[in-house]
């Protein structure tokens, strides 16, 4: 069993038309759906068949009550989670540009905050019965590191955000694997992050930095994994773009996933990037295509 520790929002998602025109109304369809990086990677790693429980903040609002039958829907357990009725669940708004990412985007996850180390210490025992944690970096850094000081169990972070990731600095040496994005890696390590050789210096400053593994995802150019200071790179999955939110979060699950399989670190990359290509190609933030089966085929494909 995984325990996912993070943000759970309501996706209000605007897909315009024809090209975004800023400053402008633009037609196009509106949906909503639950997302949220923590919701995101739990809902993932359900559908790969991982038993998962979500440890998030809830508002008392008409969001919470969405978000719970949501997590129902999916497999996603919620015995942990915390609910503050005096607040507003998390919601993330976003445009997309007519290939699909992500144009702008406002995100209300102040909630976030209420999970502290005093909220979360009677939650020690049950995280420590986990196989693994994954962590993601809308946690306040104090509290990641209290969780990371006092599990004891393999943790796995998800960088969230180029501003959120150096919350995770202090940690590093804990966390079994990070999975960061080029701009999040830059921001972490302090360096440029351009070609493959810079990715590589980076991924050896984040080993350096304590960190045993990474998997720096770069886009249509495929990822980077580090383990142990050893880089390859791994071409990404050619793929019909359709919604790039949430590609990155089923990377996350995917490493998750594939920790349990006993995978090696190009195994576990290659694993990732099959995830985060079912994902691109669906309009749902966690594609209802993503299964066990479906990731092992395009695992098989790629090679």
């Amino acid at each position: 069993m995984i325990a996912v520790i993070g943000g759970a929002n309501m996706d209000i998602g605007g897909f315009p038309s024809g090209l975004c025109a800023m400053g402008d109304s633009n037609p196009g369809r509106i949906r909503m759906s639950a997302g949220g990086v923590g919701r995101n990677i739990a809902c993932a790693l359900a559908r790969l068949g991982v038993e998962t429980q979500l440890v998030t903040a809830l508002g008392g609002d008409a969001f919470a009550e969405a978000l719970r039958r949501d997590c129902e829907a999916c497999g996603v357990g919620l015995e942990h989670a915390l609910t503050f009725p005096d607040a507003a669940s998390s919601a993330y708004l976003f445009i997309s540009d007519p290939s699909g990412d992500m144009r702008l985007a406002v995100n209300d996850m102040a909630i976030c905050e209420r999970l502290t180390p005093e909220a979360l210490s009677d939650k020690l025992a049950a995280l420590n019965g986990m196989d693994a944690v994954v962590l993601d970096a809308n946690l306040p850094e104090a509290t990641l590191r209290y969780l990371a000081g006092r599990l004891t169990v393999p943790l796995i972070a998800d960088a969230v955000s180029a501003a959120k990731v150096r919350r995770l600095k202090p940690i590093l040496p804990r966390l079994w694997a990070l999975k960061p994005n080029a701009l999040e890696a830059a921001a972490l390590t302090e360096l440029p992050v351009g070609d493959d050789a810079a990715v590589a210096s980076a991924a050896r400053r984040l080993h350096a930095l304590g960190l045993p593994r990474a998997f720096i995802t770069l886009g249509e150019r495929g990822a980077c994994c580090m383990d142990r200071g050893e880089t390859h790179f791994l071409p990404a999955p050619s793929v019909r773009m359709v919604n790039a939110t949430g590609a990155g979060d089923a990377f996350t699950a995917a490493i998750a996933w594939a920790f349990l399989r006993g995978f090696d670190a190009r195994q576990t990359c290659a694993a990732g990037l099959a995830a985060a290509a079912i994902a691109v190609e669906s309009e749902a933030t966690v594609s209802p295509d993503l299964t066990e089966a479906a990731l092992l085929q395009r695992m098989r494909s790629a090679c």
